[in-house]
């Protein structure tokens, strides 16, 4: 089982609950941009919300263009990096940004993360962690100390919304 489709499986459960949660933060939008969306889009469960989906793995944004395509939802399907600065400065701005499970993966490395928040136009980013390992373990450090840390130093707000597996932050630029 691919990592994407795990993170789908664990979040069904409670993935209306979550957006909910979200829009009531965020107020619910007319245009999001979903970094690394994995198959996030396909359980999305709005259908009156355009959605900008970008990824790096060419073969799930087949699958997202294609589920787009069926289900008649307004959006675009597009690679992008999310370490190319020059690339998100050229986006236009949105009204939230989702940024689930990817962070991690760029190992902590503060510099590229700071530029991502910071270049993002938009109002509201929400950025999400695992609270368990791959194996299902949970984290002695769920919540990302380092990542406070850059959110401090923007000043940027933030609320944070918890689930058994995953840490949530609804940051409002």
């Amino acid at each position: 089982m691919v990592f994407e489709d795990r993170s789908i499986i664990e979040r069904k459960e409670y993935n209306k609950e979550l957006y909910t949660k979200i829009f009531n933060i965020t107020k619910k939008p007319k245009k999001i941009l979903d970094f690394g969306c994995g198959l996030n889009p396909l359980y999305f469960p709005y259908k009156d919300i355009y959605y900008i989906a970008t990824d790096i793995n060419k073969n799930i944004l087949k699958k997202v263009k294609k589920h787009f395509k069926k289900s008649n939802i307004k959006g675009e399907v597009f690679y992008l990096d999310i370490k190319d600065f020059n690339e998100i400065k050229k986006l236009n701005k949105v009204d939230v940004v989702f940024i689930f499970k990817v962070l991690d993966l760029l190992k902590k490395d503060k510099l590229t993360t700071l530029g991502i928040i910071k270049n993002l136009k938009t109002k509201f980013v929400v950025v999400s962690f695992p609270t368990k390992t791959v194996y299902g373990k949970r984290m002695n450090y769920p919540k990302r100390k380092w990542f406070d840390n850059i959110l401090n130093k923007l000043k940027y707000k933030y609320e944070i919304i918890r689930f058994f597996n995953e840490i949530f932050y609804i940051i409002r630029k």
